[in-house]
């Protein structure tokens, strides 16, 4: 049996999802069992637990055969300390490890997170990293994720509305983008396999490098619009228009960061694309399945 921690966030369904198909007992773990219903359904086994609270996780992990362990990878816009919020969840997720008894975990982490410093929300990563590897007697596979394409899904009314997406990052600076999917079905492989010892490392680069440039060509010719840009902005633009948003000046600071960490490569991938560290969705199919049905129901509303 195996239990994924987010189950109601997108790598951990698809984690669940993936484990479920392939016959494996789940256990999906999440604040509300409402938002695992469909899992559920599925067959998994749903357990309520606070990812603060490591008593509830650690008997949520009893008798597993491993776990996903996921600190949200998305922002909370409005939080004024982003980081205590990351090491409160690394540390409950460390303590239920070590009190459950667990021996395999696959973790989820971020290209970049070698980094201690520089990276923006990643910094969080690397420290839930260290604190997670130190647990004595577990064996520990971080998914260092590149780029996700769902961040593109930010994007929608700005395309719809002016064919434009504006980002910080350069034009053509070739860029690591892979799906949460792939994300959450490598991860959920990679527990039933348990092939690893000690505590080890596999970036996930997507199934090729996309520029932003390319990426917005690719959704012009999805959407059958010529007229789409990309616009670069500055990180100066892009933090005011973020505290503009009602982003807290902490968060601000932190996604700012990683604008300035991946345009100076600061933030790379550095293990060689081989099969292993590739994934399947190319940037196309992503667009043709996610991004232009949201365009165009956006258009139709």
């Amino acid at each position: 049996m195996f239990v994924i921690t987010g189950a109601g966030g997108r790598t951990g369904r698809a984690a669940a999802v993936h484990l479920l198909g392939a016959g494996y007992r789940v256990r999906a773990v999440g604040r509300s069992a409402r938002r695992l219903a469909d899992l559920a359904a599925r067959g998994a086994e749903v357990s309520e637990a606070d990812p603060a609270d490591p008593a509830a996780l650690a008997d949520a992990f009893r008798g597993a055969d491993g776990v996903y362990a996921v600190i949200q990878p998305n922002y909370l816009p409005d939080h004024p300390d982003f980081g205590a919020f990351q090491d409160q969840v690394a540390a409950s997720l460390t303590t239920a490890v070590a009190e459950s008894g667990v021996t395999r975990v696959v973790g989820l982490s971020s290209w970049g997170a070698r980094h201690a410093t520089g990276t923006g929300p990643v910094r969080g990563l690397h420290r839930f990293e260290q604190r997670l590897s130190a647990v004595p007697g577990v064996d520990t596979l971080w998914l260092r994720a590149g780029y996700f394409m769902e961040n593109l899904l930010d994007h929608v009314d700005s395309a719809r509305s002016h064919h434009r997406i504006s980002a910080p990052f350069e034009p053509g600076l070739p860029l690591p983008f892979v799906t949460t999917r792939d994300v959450g079905a490598r991860a959920g492989e990679e527990l039933a396999a348990g092939t690893w010892h000690g505590t080890k490392i596999l970036e996930l680069q997507g199934e090729r490098d996309v520029s932003m440039r390319e990426a917005v060509g690719v959704i012009a010719n999805a959407v059958r619009a010529d007229d789409f840009t990309y616009e670069h902005t500055s990180l100066a633009d892009f933090h005011a228009a973020l505290r503009g948003q009602g982003v807290s000046v902490d968060v601000a600071d932190m996604m700012a960061e990683v604008g300035e960490s991946v345009n100076s490569r600061h933030t790379r991938m550095e293990q060689p694309r081989t099969a292993r560290t590739s994934t399947p969705t190319s940037i196309e199919r992503f667009v043709e399945e996610e991004f232009a049905p949201r365009y165009r129901a956006a258009r139709s509303a």
